[in-house]
């Protein structure tokens, strides 16, 4: 009804003069606000599809010269009247033209002199009061449309709300449009309009109070509203733990989560996706069971974030998420691990000690699982000097290098490692150690090749790696610590043959190494048997 009334105002048209030709200046000013009312409604709308710049100069143009003319137009005004309202609408249009170029403090300044308009209409409504041609309701729809807004703004100030009050008084900033047509329609009089009668303000006042104030009662829709809170950037920093939260809270906090940018800057949903659809997604993928069919249905919604981030933003739409895929993470762990460890002990059967009448000090038997290349090392895993001595591919100069190990045929040997070369690759071969007080009686019969030489440990250990988690290369089962006396020196024997293959076991080793270790101070290379 109200903007019913709003639209009769002005699409009733221009009123023909009554008595006589107006003066040429108001009949320009009132095309000039009837240029203004098209503008508001449609033109300015239009000419900012085709450039901000044309429709901000096109606005601020028009209404310069509107006011010049309509300042001019006022019976009984004084030219200090006339001179004052004028320089404050063209110092509040020369603030809005510096408003596009300037930054930091000329921005401020620039904001506060616009205030400037506010000043000029305000002057201009106080006297139209005053003029005998404009009626006490085009006055009073003319403060109401300048003051209202301003107020509310004010009062508004740092809280942002959307609200049956907020449309209310949008509503009333849209009167200065009809404020603008009613007074083009009264100057086509020449004398004097009719005051507005008592019985006109109360009716203009109980409209108000029937058609718009009943609208500050309407609350915000509870369902299916299209908003979007991508615009809250501080939102993360007030977020709480999901327990003890309410459903609406909980709701924000996700919203908060899923709007914002994940670890690959990124957002988790598209930004010009609506709240509704965001929760619509997040409530399908709490119903999801695994993180698989979580991000295949994210991708699909085109959003993008790992697992972490996603479950945390879940934990507030669907609560106990978080632990359930923590509970589901652990079972799935705890079968890869069985899964391993069956591997490893199948693998580990597969080999037995290949002197099995002399015992040792120290020893142990384990399937070794090469990675592509091969080779494996023997080195103090506590000794950081040498940079890492147990990385035979590091290139270290002052650790042991499968490379050098190439060149030699079968070992290199520097400081507290050995570099050890096998002729298998990506398999398991049979690796047996045994450690003496003292040199162990040579053992040559049944080996392609045995060489001796010197290794150091500086910590007091020497190891053969372990097969590492989701590794490709260690042993798969316990071998002990080959420095047997502590730091010192020690010969580091190494025996090595091929293994013929098992058609009733095609995945057994191929390759065996049987290293013995005993305390010496010596450091040279002995090849007791050198290969076939």
């Amino acid at each position: 009804m109200l903007n019913a009334w709003a639209l009769w105002q002005i699409l009733r048209g221009p009123a023909s003069p009554r008595a006589g030709a107006l003066p040429r200046d108001v009949v320009w000013l009132r095309r000039l606000l009837y240029a203004d009312v098209a503008g508001d409604l449609l033109l300015w709308e239009l000419l900012d599809d085709v450039s901000d710049v044309a429709e901000y100069a096109a606005t601020w143009a028009v209404w310069t010269a509107t006011m010049f003319l309509l300042v001019r137009a006022l019976s009984g005004v004084s030219a200090r009247f006339r001179i004052i309202a004028i320089g404050l609408g063209l110092t509040g249009v020369l603030a809005a033209a510096l408003r596009l170029f300037a930054e930091g403090p000329l921005l401020t300044a620039s904001l506060l002199l616009a205030m400037a308009t506010l000043g000029c209409k305000a002057m201009i409504i106080a006297w139209q009061g005053r003029d005998g041609r404009f009626s006490a309701v085009t006055v009073a729809i003319g403060w109401t449309a300048l003051l209202v807004p301003q107020v509310y703004s004010l009062l508004q100030a740092g809280r942002l709300t959307f609200d049956g009050l907020s449309l209310a008084v949008h509503a009333l900033d849209g009167l200065i449009v009809v404020w603008a047509a009613r007074t083009a329609h009264e100057l086509a009089a020449p004398g004097v309009a009719a005051p507005g009668t008592g019985r006109t303000l109360r009716l203009l006042a109980a409209a108000v109070v029937v058609l718009v104030l009943p609208m500050a009662a309407v609350g915000a829709e509870g369902d299916a509203r299209l908003t979007y809170t991508a615009a809250d950037e501080g939102c993360r920093d007030r977020l709480r733990p999901a327990a003890g939260l309410g459903p609406e809270e909980r709701r924000r906090s996700f919203l908060c989560l899923a709007r914002g940018q994940t670890f690959a800057a990124a957002t988790m949903f598209p930004e010009d996706l609506a709240d509704q659809r965001i929760l619509a997604y997040g409530t399908q993928l709490c119903a999801l069971p695994g993180d698989r069919e979580r991000h295949a249905l994210q991708k699909r919604a085109g959003g993008t974030a790992d697992s972490i981030e996603l479950a945390a933003a879940l934990e507030y739409l669907c609560p106990g998420i978080v632990a359930r895929q923590d509970a589901d993470a652990k079972r799935r762990q705890a079968e890869r691990d069985r899964q391993e460890a069956a591997w490893k002990a199948e693998a580990n059967a597969r080999c037995a000690d290949p002197w099995p009448r002399v015992r040792a000090r120290r020893q142990g038997t384990a399937a070794y699982m090469l990675s592509e290349g091969g080779g494996y090392a023997v080195f103090d895993d506590r000794d950081d000097s040498a940079g890492d001595p147990g990385d035979i591919y590091g290139g270290d100069r002052e650790a042991a290098d499968i490379f050098d190990a190439v060149e030699d045929g079968f070992i290199d040997a520097a400081g507290s490692s050995a570099a050890i070369l096998t002729y298998a690759e990506n398999s398991a071969i049979c690796l047996t150690v045994k450690v003496f007080d003292r040199a162990p009686p040579l053992r040559l019969t049944g080996w392609d090749q045995v060489v001796e030489v010197g290794i150091a440990s500086r910590s007091g250990r020497l190891v053969v790696p372990p097969h590492p988690e989701g590794g490709d290369s260690g042993a798969a089962g316990p071998l002990p610590d080959l420095a047997v006396t502590g730091p010192g020196h020690y010969r580091l024997r190494v025996h090595a043959r091929t293994l013929p293959w098992n058609e009733n076991d095609p995945d057994a080793p191929l390759e065996e190494h049987l290293l013995v270790v005993y305390p010496g101070r010596s450091k040279d290379k002995v090849v007791h048997r050198p290969p076939r």
